[in-house]
């Protein structure tokens, strides 16, 4: 079960997400999709990506995954969705990996979420 200091940090990373992109415009394009589960589409994408997988293969997931979900759409829909997001979400998919990293070397919840604040709302460049 999650806690509530690891639900903040997936929520951080997701709103991060959403503010780099048109989302309104694309929850509309997943008619009859609940505000939640887009966040989780949003999730997917991003958990993907940080988990090394290639955009074809998150592509197709999402794809099989919305469908058993009762989502029928094309899977070049979907593909364009995904098509840039890779960059657009860098900062998001090092803060998943920083997350998946950090928790993995033991490390506390409440500190994870002030590095993954920190990375998104202040990030430097070097």
């Amino acid at each position: 079960m999650q806690t509530k200091t690891e639900y903040l940090i997936w929520d951080k990373i997701v709103s991060s997400a959403k503010s780099r992109f048109d989302a309104d415009k694309y929850f509309n394009m997943f008619a009859g999709m609940t505000p939640e589960m887009f966040d989780k589409l949003v999730l997917h994408i991003i958990v993907g990506f940080a988990s090394g997988e290639e955009h074809d293969t998150i592509s197709v997931n999402l794809h099989n995954e919305l469908e058993h979900l009762g989502f029928e759409m094309r899977e070049d829909l979907i593909d364009n969705f995904i098509a840039d997001k890779h960059v657009v979400f860098s900062s998001e998919i090092y803060a998943t990996y920083l997350t998946f990293s950090m928790l993995e070397d033991g490390a506390q919840e409440v500190e994870v979420l002030g590095y993954v604040t920190d990375l998104l709302e202040n990030p430097m460049i070097y």
